[in-house]
């Protein structure tokens, strides 16, 4: 491990994936974390935590990691890779928290994404990994995918303020960049010894459009979305045989319509 990004989500995550990615980094985000560590990450937060042996392990081979919920447990995965660096950006609290908002909404109003997590084994465990996120990042929780995370503007700015205080008053000065993206690639390369790139420097999720663009050109998403496809397809012809078999044969229906109403007493 070579990096932890501490920064809070909506602090530029993706930009600094995009920043890692120039570098060669192998690069664990959100999508990545769900899709190797999803079932570990679950377990750590909703069930029985986690020991440094696991961080070791979830992140074997990784060079950086970014994004819910690695930048909530960055002490433990710092235990874990004590030779790692630490960067975080820290960012208005009112623009945060709208971004935010608009962010976590996009996870419930995008109807390929519901219906992803409905119909794909991987998409419903992925479903279970975001829940957890929420839970360990925001302290809110959804039942099903097509829900929403409840706002609470007070639990939301009380959870970044604490961790942003957090991070900057007990992470290693001596391995600690306090980054503001403006200042482009000249701090970043200078801190984790990196040959600046001839090219801008990256922007990524302008405007929350991140999960649209996952599902257009991540494979992982497109791998779930496939599996969901695959799904409804069979769904559909289950159903479009059934509707054959009641067109043949009217009165079965009937006579199962009745039988089930005889015995749940419905008349």
């Amino acid at each position: 491990m070579k990096v932890i990004y501490a920064g809070f989500s909506k602090t530029g995550t993706k930009t600094m994936t995009a920043v890692f990615h120039e570098f060669g980094y192998n690069t664990y985000d959100w999508l990545e974390n769900s899709w190797y560590n999803g079932k570990d990450w679950v377990k750590i937060v909703e069930e029985n935590g986690g020991t440094v042996e696991d961080f070791r392990r979830m992140y074997k081979g990784v060079d950086a990691v970014v994004d819910s919920p690695c930048y909530v447990f960055w002490e433990e995965i710092l235990e874990a890779y004590p030779d790692a660096k630490i960067i975080m950006s820290v960012r208005n609290e009112e623009t945060w928290i709208r971004s935010m908002r608009k962010q976590v909404d996009s996870l419930a109003y995008e109807p390929l994404y519901v219906l992803m997590q409905t119909f794909s084994y991987s998409g419903w465990k992925h479903f279970q990994y975001t829940s957890a996120c929420g839970h360990a990042v925001l302290g809110s929780t959804i039942k099903w995918p097509w829900s929403i995370f409840r706002y609470n503007p007070t639990v939301w700015l009380h959870n970044y303020r604490v961790h942003n205080n957090y991070v900057l008053q007990n992470a290693p000065k001596d391995k600690l960049l306090v980054y503001d993206f403006k200042d482009g690639w000249g701090p970043i390369c200078e801190f984790l010894g990196e040959k600046v790139p001839d090219k801008p420097f990256p922007h990524a999720n302008i405007g929350a459009s991140i999960l649209k663009d996952y599902m257009q050109n991540h494979p992982i998403m497109k791998r779930m979305m496939r599996e969901a496809m695959f799904t409804l397809g069979v769904l559909t012809l289950i159903g479009a045989y059934g509707g054959y078999k009641v067109y043949q044969n009217p009165a079965s229906i009937r006579g199962w319509i009745n039988a089930a109403m005889t015995r749940f007493k419905f008349w």
